[in-house]
């Protein structure tokens, strides 16, 4: 309504606007003729004043020429006829007044004082080209106010005609032309009010108005198909935006191979549940057991099928609103809300252990799986993210290094042997780079126990403050920090430089046997390159080393590994098996290995006296190894009774305590020198030590 005010105003407005404009062209019109009609009359008034003195002159100059005053009057007193003229003057040429007439019967001057506008003509009595006075018309404006007068109501009629005029052609224009606008705007206003672009106005006329009419509906029936697309447009774009933030979401929190929570999603609830009063929950940390030899033997495909299994049934053994994630590879984490004491959380712990350790059916093969699970509680083991799954992870370690399929509390004893077990990593670290090692010697005889055959090279730790340090309490933690390889070169140059040193002083061979971690042994061959290069660059002749290798690095061997312990071999370097019978090898394909040696396990030498399947273990590892050309050595010799049963089983060559711990350089040194002068001494000094 208010909108149609304004255009009932506007059609208002545009009416007295087309009067005016009217009215000021007649004002503008009536005002220029105005001045042109009084320029004219006046300059009619002036031309026949002129006209008269001049026609008058001859006379009144012949009349002033003999003096003849009345003659002057009669002349001049009819120019007073006219009604314009208000007095006539004659002078002589001294100035003087000769003759006069006025309309009034008073003195010039009080005529002259009466007369606002006059006009004053003044015209020279000559004859013959001399000058003998002048005669003075002073007229009035009468004349001029009679023509303007008149002119003036010739004018208000004209005006009034053409407002009259003006007013009907505005209504006629009105009618005709603002009618057809008025409504199209009532249209416009009426969709730009209700967003109706269905809405068309009529078309009231066909001349321009309704040619812009026809324009302005076929606007609006294009802006309303456009809003028709762009509408199912928006409802598209929404759909996949929707779609997309849903895929976005799923890849942001969500684990694609298993559909558990992600790592992101699992830390973010952790936040939420710290930041909430009075929250008290059990994590849960599980790590799979074997699970890279499944993904090693079976493929990956199966690997992933097994943690898709796994997912499963961690799922089923919490209820709805806990939280089971998966960190990534085998790891998987439970946030159970609400428990805080060990026997519930013990409860759960062995539901998921006895779930996981059920048979899986992966393609049809059976898997068997086990985990390592550490628990920690929030707020008692740890007020922060960073504590909780710290804690819970040292728990799902210390449960592993205990044997695996087992549960593990977090406890600060614990972590306090976790804050040692670093800081003896960062002194590890400083030990490589000072050296701080030494190379302890254990003897190996022959089967007699009198004659060293060969040695085994022992590395130790000189901590500065701990002192010795034995290889089982640093070996791991090199392994687990890359610094094997570093301690492995130190053992290596140290091993063939005391070599040098026994050879040049004794001039005998004597075989040192050095432990070799399997993190050493590189697919590309380059640690054996520089064993080669090495023994090379010693001059030492060929079987002063012997290297050995766990049985483990040997359960899968591939050409490559088959090619480096020939390459060994064909470089006089001896390859031993340790702790041979530990682990998964088998005698069937030592055959296809280079190898010189076998070590038996001193779990099985320890025994072999009671225990008539540990003797008769040995008696066929040592049977089927001299059937394939392989000597054998007994670790761990301890008692005469260990060493008459093994040589009845025919071992090859025995170390242990009973005849020697591990000595220092100079110790082996001066006793190996010692023992090349007689078999007993040797024997007597070896076993004192």
């Amino acid at each position: 309504m208010t909108k149609l005010f304004s255009m009932n105003t506007i059609s208002k407005k545009l009416l007295m606007i087309l009067m005016g404009v009217s009215f000021a062209s007649i004002i503008t019109v009536t005002f220029v003729f105005s001045a042109y009609e009084l320029t004219t009359a006046k300059r009619e008034q002036i031309d026949g004043l002129s006209t008269l003195a001049k026609m008058m002159s001859p006379n009144i100059t012949a009349a002033v020429l003999f003096d003849d005053q009345d003659a002057i009057n009669e002349l001049i007193t009819p120019i007073l006829l006219r009604g314009d003229i208000v007095s006539v003057t004659v002078t002589d040429n001294q100035g003087n007044v000769i003759a006069f007439v006025s309309q009034e019967t008073d003195d010039s001057n009080s005529i002259l004082s009466t007369a606002l506008n006059v006009t004053q003509i003044s015209n020279a009595l000559t004859l013959d080209g001399q000058e003998y006075g002048q005669i003075q018309i002073l007229a009035d404006d009468s004349y001029i106010n009679t023509r303007v007068k008149f002119y003036g109501q010739f004018i208000i009629i004209l005006l009034i005609f053409a407002l009259g005029i003006s007013f009907s052609i505005s209504l006629i224009l009105r009618r005709r032309f603002l009618s057809p606008i008025l409504h199209l705007a009532t249209i416009a206003e009426r969709v730009s009010d209700s967003n109706d672009y269905s809405l068309r106005a009529k078309e009231l006329s066909d001349d321009e108005v309704g040619k812009l009419t026809s324009h302005f509906n076929d606007m609006l029936e294009t802006i309303e198909q456009r809003d028709k697309r762009l509408e199912s447009q928006v409802k598209s774009r929404t759909e996949e935006l929707e779609s997309a933030n849903e895929k976005l979401h799923q890849y942001a929190y969500q684990d694609g191979l298993t559909d558990l929570p992600n790592r992101r999603y699992f830390y973010e609830k952790l936040q939420s549940l710290i930041d909430t009063d009075n929250m008290i929950f059990a994590l849960i940390f599980i790590d799979l057991d074997g699970f890279k030899e499944i993904n090693d033997t079976l493929g990956h495909d199966y690997g992933d099928l097994l943690l898709q299994q796994v997912a499963k049934r961690l799922k089923n053994c919490v209820r709805g609103h806990d939280t089971v994630a998966r960190l990534g590879g085998d790891e998987f984490t439970l946030i159970v809300e609400g428990i805080n004491d060990q026997r519930r959380a013990s409860e759960i712990a062995e539901v998921i252990k006895n779930s996981l350790v059920q048979p899986i059916t992966i393609k049809d093969e059976q898997v068997y799986i086990t985990s390592s699970i550490g628990l920690t509680f929030y707020p008692s083991d740890g007020e922060t993210i960073e504590d909780v799954v710290k804690h819970a992870d040292q728990a799902m370690y210390l449960s592993k290094n205990k044997g695996r399929n087992r549960y593990e509390f977090f406890s600060f004893a614990m972590e306090e042997q976790a804050l040692g077990k670093r800081r003896l990593t960062e002194e590890l670290r400083q030990a490589v780079k000072e050296e701080q090692f030494l190379l302890m010697y254990q003897p190996i005889l022959d089967i007699n126990g009198s004659v060293v055959k060969k040695v085994e090279a022992l590395i130790r730790w000189q901590h500065p403050e701990l002192g010795i340090i034995e290889p089982d309490d640093f070996i791991p933690l090199a392994e687990e920090n890359g610094l094997i390889v570093d301690i492995g070169n130190w053992v290596r140059k140290q091993v063939i430089a005391d070599a040098i040193e026994f050879y040049q002083t004794s001039g005998n061979v004597i075989q040192i046997s050095v432990n070799t971690s399997p993190i050493e042994i590189d697919r590309s061959g380059t640690w054996i390159d520089q064993w080669i290069l090495d023994c090379n660059k010693s001059k030492l002749p060929h079987g002063s080393f012997l290297i050995e290798v766990t049985e483990n690095t040997l359960m899968t061997p591939d050409s490559s590994i088959k090619q480096q312990l020939k390459l060994l071999n064909n470089n006089g370097i001896k390859v031993a098996i340790d702790d041979f019978g530990i682990g998964y090898s088998s005698l069937a394909y030592l055959q296809e290995l280079d190898i010189d040696i076998i070590k038996i396990d001193r779990s099985f030498i320890t025994n072999i006296t009671t225990n008539e399947s540990s003797a008769a273990l040995v008696r066929a590892i040592t049977t089927m190894a001299h059937n394939i050309g392989v000597k054998v050595v007994a670790e761990g010799i301890e008692t005469p009774a260990q060493q008459q049963l093994l040589k009845q089983l025919s071992c090859d060559y025995l170390q242990g305590f009973m005849f020697s711990k591990p000595l220092t350089k100079a110790e082996f040194y001066r006793l190996y020198v010692k023992g090349s002068e007689d078999i007993a001494s040797t024997s007597n000094n070896l076993s004192s030590h």
